[in-house]
């Protein structure tokens, strides 16, 4: 659906960034939905000259299905909500969804439900988790608790995000081991899930990078690669502006994947606010 809702607006603007900028998204987001939904139908939407781009005879032919589909999809959503959420609710959340995720929905809740009070909280997700169990948030935004970890929360999942080794452009690459013992390693937050689950990894490969620094902000980490620092690992969602930045080179690491999920007491007071927020505006 968010593939299709790119695709109508982009009919309707005609250029990447005037429907960017309708999405609240970066370009490189609308040009990654555009091309993974000619992928899944297998053929060309868009006739790309050096001056324009029109729609195919594939694209003329999605147009009024995919106006069905919205419609539909609204119609769908509106059977069980009479009238807009109101009343107010707090959630936690960690930075990286607080800046990729979480400020589109935020704009759509501000128009459709004006009366919903949405405070929100930045920070790790050890403290949010407790923050939620402690009853101080009514939800939360979090990598997924380990297993060890033993609640009676109810914790749904939202998205996984791929670990990968970030590095400045310059910086060579030979194998992950290589680099990492052989340049200063900025390291996440290891009193987080993250930076534990990172540091487990690079324990069970017997890899001993030299940590110059620990921090717990995805944006400082990057800023200090861009100036040739040091590199480091760290979950990374594939649409993020980042991911275009021609300063930065990225290495898929294998195997390690970070899942977000959404977690929140059962039957708390805000049940019925945070499971409209959840159904309505963050299930996949």
């Amino acid at each position: 659906m968010r593939r299709l809702r790119t695709f109508l607006v982009f009919s309707q603007t005609g250029t990447i960034a005037a429907t960017a900028k309708s999405l609240h998204q970066s370009s490189a987001s609308v040009s990654v939905q555009l091309k993974l939904l000619e992928e899944e139908l297998g053929g060309s939407l868009f006739h790309r000259t050096n001056k324009s781009i029109s729609l195919t005879t594939l694209g003329h032919r999605l147009l009024p299905l995919a106006e069905q589909m919205m419609k539909l999809r609204d119609e769908i959503l509106a059977l069980n909500s009479p009238s807009p959420a109101s009343g107010k609710i707090t959630i936690g959340v960690i930075n990286s969804a607080l800046i990729d995720v979480l400020p589109p929905i935020l704009q759509k809740l501000k128009i459709e439900s004006p009366g919903l009070d949405i405070r929100i909280m930045a920070g790790i997700s050890p403290s949010l988790f407790s923050q939620v169990k402690d009853g101080v948030l009514d939800a939360a935004i979090i990598t997924k608790p380990p297993i060890s970890i033993t609640t009676d929360l109810l914790i749904r999942p939202l998205y996984t995000d791929p670990f990968l080794l970030i590095m400045a452009k310059n910086t060579p690459y030979t194998q992950l081991a290589n680099v990492l013992e052989s340049q200063p390693y900025i390291a996440f937050d290891r009193s987080t899930w993250v930076g534990q689950k990172v540091d487990s990894f690079l324990q069970k490969l017997s890899i001993k990078a030299h940590v110059a620094m620990e921090l717990d902000s995805q944006d400082a980490i990057i800023s200090l690669i861009k100036h040739g620092i040091g590199v480091s690992i760290m979950p990374i969602q594939l649409d993020s502006d980042c991911m275009h930045d021609p300063d930065l080179q990225f290495i898929p690491i294998s195997g390690l994947n970070r899942e977000v999920v959404f977690v929140e007491k059962r039957n708390h007071p805000q049940a019925h606010l945070t499971h409209k927020l959840f159904d309505e505006h963050l299930k996949v």
